[in-house]
This record gives structure tokens, sequence and C-alpha cells, in this order.
């Protein structure tokens, strides 16, 4: 299975290690997204050996090198365009989130994937994580009853933050971007999608980046009954010497029967039964993009599907609508 690489922003290394682990997929080619982008892991990763070419131009890399899996990590605002070229050129996608930062360019990428008929997956890596599957089984099995009520939190650390964050049309918004991952694992572990949404945001901490909303909270009713509120922030302090993670992600959910938490900045998964308090063991990670290529190749389902890839960006979207707008959108 012949990999290539548009960009390498974001969660690039998922790919990279999904490409070492499975035998008989190798990467080929990568390309830059501009003069300014420097691609340094030729030699540095296991995947990437130092004779890797670097294209310039990631439609003469699609053309030469004809790849069977692309992936995009690309500047957020473009990764529409390269996951449609991609797509146009019959290569399945496997594409850092968002999709796309608009509604008409993820439509366009909808009409691409299925005119061409090759899959996607977005990298919701969080699903892969530990503690979110623990709690999707908890919830699974029947030990908290139906699910009532979810609260999601992401917080991270500013630190150094590239020129495209400086503006909406290029970095997105904070909600498609960061917001979304508590957006997939509250979906992913309650098994509710989303009607409603409303939403806030702002700027006040970090004014050389206007487009970066540092601050925020979103709340959604879900389909069936019952709601989940999101809050998301850049406030998270790190000083020097200080050991700690980059994010901070939790997850509450209250149903009929009991209460799953995801604590201790994500490590750690609580479970409250009327009879009980107990920590859940914890279950071996697993990397989306593995299950991605394993996937074409007949072995397993991807932990995302094309269409739930599809959805998350939607639902994000329009909840960035949402705070814009100062309205309630549907979903």
């Amino acid at each position: 299975m012949r990999v290539a690489l548009i960009g390498t922003y974001g969660h690039v290394g998922h790919l990279l290690n999904a490409v070492v682990e499975l035998d008989g997929v190798g990467l080929v080619a990568i390309a830059r997204w501009g003069e300014d982008h420097q691609v340094n892991l030729p030699g540095r990763h296991a995947a990437v050996p130092a004779h890797t070419p670097v294209y310039d131009d990631y439609q003469r890399m699609l053309e030469q090198e004809k790849p069977d899996v692309v992936g995009v990590f690309m500047p957020l605002y473009r990764n529409a365009e390269a996951a449609l070229a991609a797509a146009n050129a019959g290569a399945h996608v496997l594409s850092e989130k968002p999709l796309a930062t608009t509604l008409a360019d993820l439509a366009a990428l909808r009409t691409a994937v299925g005119r061409a008929g090759v899959r996607l997956a977005a990298l919701h890596t969080m699903r892969g994580e530990s503690a979110f599957l623990a709690a999707r089984a908890a919830v699974q099995s029947g030990r908290i009853g139906t699910p009532v009520l979810a609260f999601g939190q992401k917080s991270y650390v500013f630190g150094q933050r590239d020129d495209f964050y400086r503006s909406r049309e290029t970095y997105g918004g904070s909600i498609p971007w960061q917001a979304i991952h508590a957006l997939d694992f509250i979906s992913y572990t309650t098994g509710r999608d989303y009607a409603r949404v409303a939403a806030m945001q702002s700027n006040v901490a970090h004014p050389t980046h206007p487009g970066t909303e540092d601050n925020g909270g979103l709340l959604l009713e879900l389909c069936g009954g019952g709601h989940a509120v999101i809050q998301f922030d850049y406030l998270r302090p790190r000083g020097e010497g200080v050991q700690r993670r980059h994010g901070d992600d939790r997850l509450r959910v209250a149903g009929t029967e009991g209460i799953v938490e995801v604590v201790e900045e994500g490590t750690a998964v609580r479970l409250m039964t009327p009879t009980a308090v107990e920590a859940l063991p914890l279950p071996p990670g697993r990397n989306i993009a593995t299950t991605f290529l394993q996937s074409l190749r007949g072995e397993g389902e991807c932990l995302i599907s094309p269409e739930e890839s599809f959805r998350l960006t939607e639902v994000a979207l329009k909840a960035r609508d949402a705070a814009d707008e100062g309205t309630i959108v549907p979903l």
C-alpha cells in the first residue's frame, strides 16, 4: 500500500506510526504546502527514509506517485482543497480535522469522495485513547443506564502558534479545531448525535492572535433527549521546568443509573453506581490511522466512518455559526 503526505501539520505522527506498524505499507512521497514549509521528516522517523522524495507541488506528486492513500496535514483552511485533489486522483484520504473550514468546501469534498468511490476518515485521535475507550465500553454495557447529560472539556497550553492562527479565514476557529475533539468523544461515548447547538466564544488573553478564540462554551441538545455542555480554552498554564501535559481533557456522562467520568487529565476513568464508586481498568489504546489502513485491506473496521467524519465537521462548523450569530442552530 503506497502512502503519501500532503503537508505535515498536526497529528501526522499517527499515520507515520501506522506505516511502521503494518507490513506491506510504505511512505512514497511528501508534498510541501508552500515555500515556507520546512519538511524535516526524512531520516528522522522510521517511516520516512532519508531518500523520500519531497515535492513542491502536491498535484504533481499525485500524478507521478499515484498513491493508494493520502494523508492530508495542511494549514487548516487548506485541508479540504488537498483532500478533494487526493480523492479526485483516486486515493483514499486520511485527513487532519476539521475536514473543511466552510460548509461549502465540506459539501464539495463529500461529493468528490462519493463520486470517486474512495474511503475517507478524519483524524479524531481521541477515539483511540484508553480512557475514552473504557468510558464508551461502560456506557455501551449499560452500566450507567441511558445517557442523559454530558460534560466535555478541552483545555490547551497556547504555546507557540503558527501564523495561520492569527486569522479566522486561515485558522477556521477554535470550535472546529479544538472543541471538535469534545464533540467527538461525547458522541462516541454516548452513541448520541446532536439536535441543536448554542455557543459563545471570545479572545481575551491572546491579542496577537485575534482569529483564535481562547475561551468558549457550547450547549447542545442530544437527539432523543438530554444535553451536552462543552468548554474549551487556550488558558492552561505552563511554566519553565513544570512537567504538565499539553492538554487537560475531561468527560462526565450522567445516566439514569450511574455516572462515568474521564478524569486526571484524561488518564483515568471513574464509575459511580448506586452501590459503589470504582476505577475502571483501561484497555490498550488504538491508533485510528492503523485502523483506517487495516480497514482498506478488509482487516476490521476503522474507528471512525466517513459519515461520522463528515458529520463531526458539519456540527463543529454550525456550532461556530451559532457563536458568530448568537442564535440556536439546528443540526
